[in-house]
């Protein structure tokens, strides 16, 4: 799944039943030093730009990846 946490306290939910021990993936892009679910959630602030993809519930050997949201934005109003 992929979710754009606007806060702490988002970001809390989002990781809320992943393994504390499972491996963060950050794009070299991005300025984040976490490794673990643990330490994301140690986390004292979240840029809004920033997304997290999250493995099914069913692959925990997965990780969690982190990367810059893209958003789409609309230049006209949607008739």
């Amino acid at each position: 799944m992929h979710y754009k946490p606007k806060n702490i306290a988002a970001l809390h939910i989002v990781l809320g039943g992943l393994p504390g021990g499972m491996r963060v993936e950050v794009e070299p892009d991005v300025k984040l030093s976490a490794k673990t679910v643990s330490e994301l959630r140690n986390a004292t602030e979240w840029p809004e730009n920033l997304a997290i993809t999250t493995p099914p519930a069913n692959l925990t050997d997965s990780c969690v990846k982190v990367s810059k949201a893209h958003a789409a934005t609309r230049t006209s109003p949607k008739v």
